[in-house]
């Protein structure tokens, strides 16, 4: 009977023309695809930083002027945005002329004492004081150089920032020594160990050009590094 009869397969006929027009369709994707991906990675590259550092700065701005806000509201009624974020800036400012003189300075060393003595503020703030004043080039406990060393294993050379000079008196032969802080996980984290003088490079960068190169996980080592002498050390 005709209802038992097997259905015949239906045959489509595409022209060989349709087919050379999609074959075409895609290399023309193809061949567009990877431009196109190449300029929104480039653009992705330019405009995430710039997002990324107005994040942050909107975020720091919003964060310092909150300490200020609340009191200058309750003093004037109302809220002026960035009034606590410059008074900050001013105060901050007069720190530091106050601490360029000898009056002030002699003052601020008082409260530094002050400060020094109290229980928990003593394990704190000195630290954070050292810390502060490694990264400022007018302080004599910042870093002074960028040096490179074998470090941790001998064929392994990690960058560091030479903090001082050290020497062992029983050590056998006397040995001038090399302090260097070394960066492991960022810049507030780290080691510090003692090399001899002649186990260290010393570099052609500047403090902010390794600071540079640390953060941004070595991309911005320039293809050939230039060494300098031991005499050269401030």
């Amino acid at each position: 009977m005709r209802g038992d009869a097997a259905a015949a397969p239906a045959i489509i006929v595409v022209p060989a023309t349709d087919c050379f027009r999609s074959h075409q369709v895609r290399d023309a994707m193809e061949r567009i695809k990877g431009p196109i991906k190449r300029t929104f990675l480039a653009g992705l590259v330019v405009v995430v930083p710039i997002v990324i550092t107005g994040l942050a700065l909107i975020w720091l701005f919003r964060f310092l002027d909150g300490f200020l806000s609340p009191a200058f509201y309750e003093i004037l009624g109302k809220k002026i945005p960035g009034l606590g974020f410059l008074t900050e800036i001013v105060f901050i400012f007069l720190v530091g002329l106050l601490a360029t003189n000898v009056f002030g300075s002699r003052l601020l060393k008082f409260v530094q004492d002050l400060l020094i003595r109290i229980p928990l503020v003593r394990t704190i703030y000195p630290t954070v004081k050292q810390l502060v004043e490694a990264f400022s080039s007018s302080s004599s406990s910042s870093f002074k150089k960028v040096v490179l060393v074998e470090y941790p294993q001998k064929g392994i050379f990690s960058l560091g920032f030479l903090t001082n000079e050290v020497h062992l008196d029983r050590a056998p032969d006397n040995g001038h020594f090399f302090s260097v802080y070394l960066p492991t996980n960022n810049l507030y984290l780290g080691q510090v160990a003692l090399f001899r003088a002649e186990e260290v490079i010393f570099t052609s960068f500047t403090v902010e050009e390794g600071l540079k190169i640390i953060l941004s996980g070595g991309t911005a080592f320039p293809p050939s590094i230039k060494s300098q002498s031991h005499k050269t050390m401030p």
